[in-house]
C-alpha cells in the first residue's frame, strides 16, 4: 500500500506530523453503579482505561474512558503513514519511536517530525536523533527557557545568525553578524533547546504549520469514514476496526491516483474510423417552395 503510494505521490512520508487523539469505549467506566452506591465489580470492556484529553471547539477538556489513536500524518498529503492503538492511560509519548520505525519498516524516507509541545521533552529528541529525523516541537515553558537558555548566542555587535547545520557531527553554525569577533563562528550541539533546525528560522515555522494535518486526518476519519463512536470492545477489536478505516481510506486514495494517471487503451482495429460528423447529424428535408 505505502509502495503504490510513493510511486503516485512521491512526496508521501518525507515530512510526518505526529499527535494522538481519543476514541472513547463502548462501555461505562464509572468506577460507582451509581452515586454513594456499590463499587463496579465487573467492566464490560476491561481494556479501556481513563485518559486525559485536551479541550476542542466543540467540547471542553478533561478525563476520558476509552483509548487512544496515535498516528504519523504526512502533512504533503495529508495521508497516515503510520498508526497504533493503546488504552487511555498510556502517555503519547511513548508512541513516537514505534511510529518512526514503522514508517520507515513500510518504506517511507522520514526527514521530519512535527509534534505539539506535549512532546518536548529529552527522550523524545534522543529517540528522533537515533532516527536520523529531524524533530520541529515548540518549547515549553521550563526553568531554563525562561533563563533565556534557549536564545541564540549574541555579543556586542548583536544576535549570531544561523548558518546552517551538519547532521554527522550534530550541531549548528552560527555566525557574528559582522564578522568582527574571534572566532566569527562557532558550533553549538543540538539539543532541546539547540535543535539543528533553529526555532526563530523561517524554515522551522513553516515547516511546524503543517503540524495542522494531523488534526485535520483524525477529524476526517471521525467523521466521514466511520471511525468514531466505538462499537465494539476490546483492545485487539478496536486495532482492528481502526487498521480496516484507515486501510481502506488509503485504497481508495491510490485507486483514484491511478485512475488520474492511467492512459487509455488503443483500438484493436487501426484502420477504424470515427464516424464523421456530417453522417451523424441528421439533414433537414428539403422544402419546396410554391
Amino acid at each position: 500500500m505505502v509502495a503504490g503510494l510513493k510511486d503516485k505521490l512521491p512526496r508521501y512520508g518525507r515530512d510526518l506530523a505526529i499527535d494522538a487523539s481519543d476514541l472513547p469505549a463502548y462501555a461505562n467506566g464509572q468506577r460507582y453503579l451509581s452515586k454513594n452506591g456499590p463499587e463496579r465489580e465487573r467492566y464490560s470492556d476491561p481494556d479501556a482505561s481513563w485518559g486525559h484529553r485536551s479541550a476542542v471547539s466543540t467540547r471542553k477538556g478533561g478525563g476520558f474512558y476509552g483509548y487512544r489513536l496515535h498516528a504519523a500524518v504526512c502533512t504533503a498529503t495529508d495521508l497516515p503513514v503510520a498508526w497504533r492503538v493503546a488504552t487511555g492511560r498510556e502517555h503519547e509519548t511513548l508512541s513516537v519511536a514505534p511510529l518512526i520505525d514503522t514508517a520507515k519498516r513500510r518504506g517511507a524516507m522520514v526527514a521530519t517530525a512535527a509534534l505539539d509541545k506535549g512532546y518536548d521533552n529529552n527522550r523524545v529528541y534522543a529517540e528522533l536523533a537515533e532516527r536520523d529525523c529531524l524533530p520541529l516541537i515548540p518549547l515549553r515553558q521550563t526553568t531554563a527557557v525562561k533563563n533565556g537558555e534557549h536564545l541564540p548566542p549574541s555579543c556586542q555587535h548583536g544576535t549570531w545568525t544561523f548558518a546552517g547545520s551538519d547532521r554527522k557531527r550534530g550541531a549548528a553554525k552560527w555566525r557574528c553578524p559582522t564578522g568582527e569577533c574571534a572566532p566569527a563562528s562557532t558550533w553549538r550541539k543540538a539539543s532541546r533547546l539547540h535543535p539543528l533546525v533553529p526555532r526563530e528560522t523561517e524554515r522551522w515555522k513553516s515547516a511546524y504549520r503543517k503540524r495542522a494535518s494531523v488534526e485535520r486526518e483524525f477529524g476526517r476519519l471521525k467523521n466521514q469514514w466511520g471511525l468514531k463512536p466505538l462499537r465494539v470492545r476490546g483492545l485487539d477489536r478496536v486495532r482492528l476496526h481502526a487498521d480496516l478505516t484507515i486501510l481502506i481510506k488509503l485504497a481508495c486514495v491510490l485507486t483514484r491516483a491511478r485512475a488520474a494517471t492511467a492512459t487509455r487503451p488503443r483500438q484493436r482495429n487501426g484502420n477504424a474510423r470515427r464516424p464523421s460528423r456530417r453522417a451523424s447529424t441528421p439533414t433537414r428535408p428539403e422544402v419546396r417552395q410554391r
